[in-house]
């Protein structure tokens, strides 16, 4: 069960990566990394993943009993290979346009807060996204947290201030929908 009042960053993670392929815009398969952590702390479960991507259609192809591994969907070509490994993303993938798309997700609330939690938390991916060990030249670089009229809002301010636009950064919202904005100047 998902919690009504915020998406956690496994949540915002998977559903960019479905969204990408069920739209068509990749080529091969979406990586990504989710720690460990987003997932389960002790025998606390914080997202159920593998519960989450098979009631989407998403089924791995192992048989083996671990949440990191290739998910497929008959409906599709691509699969989504979910592993661990830090430093290149929490989601690569190769878009049909020739160009990669490396996004750093964040979790956050759905709904207003008075703490403002959403400042922070774009404000630290992007950071994140800055430091990747592993980028190109070419690579569409983006951060993605969920949608809502927060950070609805303070997307769309963002994405047009002069450094956010120099630098070519993406600031892309995902909804419970799979719905996603922040990529149209990419043809997403």
């Amino acid at each position: 069960m998902l919690p009504e009042d915020k998406m956690p960053e496994a949540e915002v993670t998977l559903r960019l990566a479905i969204s990408l392929i069920e739209s068509d815009h990749v080529v091969g398969d979406i990586q990504a990394a989710i720690d460990g952590a987003q997932v389960k702390t002790g025998s606390t479960i914080h997202f159920p993943i593998v519960e989450f991507l098979n009631a989407h259609g998403w089924e791995s192809t192992e048989q083996r009993e671990q949440w990191q591994a290739k998910y497929s969907n008959k409906k599709y070509s691509a699969s989504i290979i979910i592993h661990s490994s830090s430093g290149e993303g929490d989601l690569v993938a190769d878009l049909k346009s020739g160009q990669r798309l490396r996004v750093e997700s964040k979790k956050g609330p759905l709904k207003r807060s008075k703490s403002s939690q959403e400042y922070p938390l774009i404000r630290e991916a992007i950071g994140q996204l800055i430091t990747v060990e592993h980028a190109e030249e070419s690579d569409v670089l983006a951060v993605a947290v969920p949608k809502s009229e927060k950070f609805d809002a303070l997307a769309e301010q963002w994405r047009i201030r002069p450094l956010m636009k120099s630098t070519g950064l993406h600031i892309i919202t995902v909804g419970r929908d799979n719905s996603i904005s922040g990529l149209s100047d990419v043809g997403i």
